[in-house]
């Protein structure tokens, strides 16, 4: 624990200490101003703020120092290129270098007229009432030496004998001198004669070619608001307003921090200063106000003392110009009703809407209803109305749709009323056209069907409707024929009409003649389905076409033999087969099982010939059928082979003889391979040793 007095002195050795504000000297180090503005900021500040709002505000040097820095005046209103005919009031901050609180007021006061100036109606009452002249920091050269780290009052003027400085406020021409030191060095130093400082000079030029009712001139310290006379000489009575606006200055702040208002020589008596020279010589109103407890406050109080220090100035703009004149009487309609329209072309439809005086006058309306679609056909009734305020009244608007409009068409329709007062309202309403579904089909056909034949329909389909329709078709027929060709899904543009083709198969066993065949076509679409029933009168032609066919062609027998020959006969034609079969040509010798039939379309029978060889010989036997109708005869033929029933001598068979010879053969080729093997294996003859 002993320790410690060494690790404070390692501590108080590596700690540099840090520079004091020294009176009258330079530290050369520059002190932490923490929120408060440099000169330099403050610069940039205002060139940022009157670039960002160039219609309200302007940016102006009204002199340069000793140590050549600008003395920037900011000119607050609203024709601010103008020096218009209103009363001017200016606001000075910073006159003392140390005195740093006051820079920091006159600053806000200006950014908070600027934000506010289009959303508070008072505030823009106020701008474009007056010009207002901002000049935050009158002593530019004192206030960059207290940057620096030094105490300091004064401006940065060589003095003789070597020290710097006058005190601008005890500098300006009323009773120069008489109460203030003309000793250098001092802090109250009046200068050498009245207005000798490039800063005195500039405020009494702007004060002289502008003239303010009223200035305004933020110091520190002590909570007061003071105004003349600062002088303990001039005795004479001040314009009694003077007191008046100090009070009401004070009124103006938040209770329990109000500073308290008095003449200036109340607080200590001196000469030279703004308030005197301003009211004594240019008819000025002046005031100081004494801000906060200290020159720098602490950081944290900064923004509650500009906060508190606003509503005086709002007081004395409200003093000079007066309180905003009442805001005309608002002036307003509404106009209610649905937001659609819906009808079908060529249809009028109407809809019911309320017109309402929602201002604060009576208005004198006229009311018009106009359409976006030069096709529409609008109007709007009554045409105009008079509303005591609040009152309201119905409207009534008729649009026809146009005769050729297409399903789901929009178009805007807008009702507007507007009175002499200057009041309007207006109601979009959309006009949406209805679909109007109407599809029609119509079918021909050919005069004649051929049976068992495709034929092709001709289909006709007509959209008379106003909105695309997508199909689909299908057919049924009675009697039920089958299609083989349907058009697939298709789409129609309204009122358009396509020509498409149905295929249908003729049965093939129609029987010839008249015929009545309906057809009923479906058309779908995404609402519903149409239906188009057609019936025609056709005339089937007649196809005969009778066969008959043996289970064989040809027949063989022998003599004493008897064979039955399946012979069938079909109709396929289309009308009903009535008539004989007769057998020609060796008929003795053949017969039938059936001699007449009778045949429907489609219909078959099997008849059975017998054939019987008595001899031997070569015959064609003849089939015909015979029509009843008169038709030519179907004839068929057979051909009938009957042999001998004697046999002739058998034919000599050679085949044993060859299979001997090919055994031989077979033998003799063994013995011979079987002989040279032996000669070749030594043997007897041989080549091989002994």
């Amino acid at each position: 624990m002993r320790s410690w007095p060494v690790l404070l002195a390692v501590m108080l050795v590596l700690v540099p200490p840090q520079p004091a504000l020294v009176e009258g000297g330079e530290t050369g180090a520059r002190a932490d101003l923490g929120v408060y503005h440099t000169y330099d900021e403050m610069t940039a500040e205002l060139e940022n703020l009157t670039a960002a709002h160039p219609d309200i505000l302007r940016l102006e040097s009204i002199g340069k120092t000793y140590e050549g820095r600008e003395l920037w005046a900011v000119k607050l209103s609203d024709n601010v290129t103008a020096d218009e005919a209103e009363p001017n009031i200016t606001i000075l901050g910073g006159i003392h270098a140390g005195e740093i609180i006051g820079v920091e007021v006159a600053l806000y006061i200006l950014n908070s007229l600027v934000e506010n100036y289009t959303t508070n109606s008072t505030i823009g009452w106020y701008v474009n009432s007056t010009q207002i002249w901002f000049v935050p920091m009158l002593n530019p050269d004192g206030h960059v030496y207290y940057e620096q780290g030094n105490q300091w009052r004064k401006n940065r003027r060589p003095n003789q004998g070597g020290t710097y400085g006058v005190d601008l406020n005890r500098n300006f021409g009323h009773l120069w001198g008489l109460e203030a030191s003309h000793n250098p060095p001092d802090d109250e130093y009046c200068g050498p004669y009245a207005f000798s400082e490039n800063e005195t000079q500039a405020v009494s030029k702007l004060a002289t070619d502008h003239h303010p009712l009223i200035t305004l001139s933020y110091h520190s310290y002590g909570q007061y608001i003071l105004y003349p006379w600062g002088n303990s000489i001039n005795q004479e009575p001040v314009d009694p307003r003077l007191s008046q606006i100090a009070w009401n200055m004070s009124f103006a702040m938040p209770e329990g921090r109000r500073y308290m208002p008095m003449f200036a020589r109340e607080m200590y008596a001196a000469s030279g200063d703004t308030d005197d020279y301003f009211y004594m010589n240019l008819s000025i109103l002046p005031f100081t106000i004494e801000l906060a407890t200290s020159n720098r406050p602490l950081d944290s109080a900064v923004a509650g003392i500009c906060a508190d220090n606003y509503g005086p100035v709002l007081y004395v703009l409200n003093y000079t110009v007066g309180a905003p004149p009442p805001p005309p009487p608002k002036r307003s309609l509404s106009i209610g009703g649905p937001a659609t329209l819906h009808g079908s072309p060529g249809e009028t439809v109407t809809a019911d809407f309320t017109l309402r005086n929602t201002g604060e006058a009576s208005e004198a309306v006229s009311i018009s209803c106009a359409s976006g679609s030069p096709g529409w056909s609008v109007s709007v009734r009554p045409g105009r109305a008079d509303l005591d305020i609040g009152e309201s009244v119905n409207l009534t608007v008729s649009a026809q749709v146009p005769a050729d409009a297409l399903a789901f068409q929009a178009v805007i329709l807008k009702v507007e009323a507007t009175s002499t007062g200057g009041a309007g309202a207006t109601a979009n309403i959309t006009g949406m056209v209805d679909a109007v579904t109407s599809v029609e089909s119509n079918l021909s056909s050919p005069a004649a069907f051929p049976v068992g034949e495709i034929v092709t329909l001709s289909l006709e389909v007509h959209n008379r409707g106003n909105a695309f329709e997508n199909l689909t078709l299908s057919a049924v027929s009675y009697p039920a024929w089958y299609f083989t060709q349907i058009p697939g899904e298709f789409e129609l543009r309204p009122r358009t009409v396509t020509n498409t083709f149905l295929r249908m198969r003729v049965p093939s066993f129609l029987e010839p003649g008249l015929l009545s065949l309906n057809v009923t076509v479906s058309v779908r679409n995404r609402d519903g389905t149409y239906q188009r029933n057609q019936s025609f009168a056709l005339t089937v032609e007649t196809r005969r076409d009778l066969r008959i066919e043996p289970d064989r062609s040809a027949v063989n027998l022998t003599e004493g033999q008897e064979k039955v020959v399946s012979v069938w006969i079909t109709n396929h034609g289309n009308f009903r087969e009535r008539g004989r079969l007769f057998l020609s040509n060796g008929s003795a010798l053949t017969t039938l099982s059936k001699s007449y039939l009778d045949l429907p379309p489609g219909a078959n029978e099997t008849v059975y010939l017998t054939v019987r060889g008595e001899q031997a010989g070569k015959w064609n036997p003849g089939l015909r059928f015979v029509s009843d109708a008169g038709y030519p005869d179907v004839p068929a033929r057979f051909n009938i082979t009957v042999r001998s029933s004697s046999r002739p001598p058998p034919e000599p068979d050679f085949r044993p003889a060859i299979i001997l010879a090919v055994v031989i053969v077979v033998l003799a080729v063994v013995a011979f391979v079987w002989w040279r093997s032996r000669r070749g294996n030594g043997g007897p003859g041989g080549n091989g040793a002994p």
